[in-house]
């Protein structure tokens, strides 16, 4: 793990991922999380914006609000993730659609060029 990512939460705990700051707002005693967002700061959305790149879930979480409500914006971000195809594995049936088309064709060409021959 990069140690860029890691986020140090006043404490002494870090958490490394999404899945891990839910799991530590879960237990978070409120004046470490009031120490991480305030009116004038979010911690929390400035990592997720800056180091984990997920602008969008920063832009929910951003301002003032309360430890649940983050934790539940985190963890339906999380599980929209989850049921999202992943850009590779869509890519890869793409692919192997267009392979089987292109073996087929092929086939049928040949197919035909071995009935042309022995007809």
């Amino acid at each position: 793990m990069n140690p860029s990512k890691i986020f140090n939460l006043q404490g002494g705990k870090s958490v490394k991922d999404l899945k891990g700051l839910a799991k530590e707002l879960a237990r978070m005693p409120l004046d470490v999380y009031e120490h991480h967002v305030k009116p004038t700061k979010n911690d929390f959305a400035n990592w997720i914006r800056h180091s984990l790149s997920h602008d969008e879930l920063a832009a929910s979480i951003d301002g003032q609000i309360t430890r649940i409500e983050m934790e539940l914006q985190i963890l339906r971000h999380l599980v929209h993730e989850k049921d999202r195809p992943k850009k590779a594995s869509v890519k890869k049936k793409v692919a192997k659609k267009v392979v089987k088309k292109v073996v087929k064709k092929a086939a049928k060409k040949v197919s035909n060029k071995v009935s042309a021959v022995s007809a």
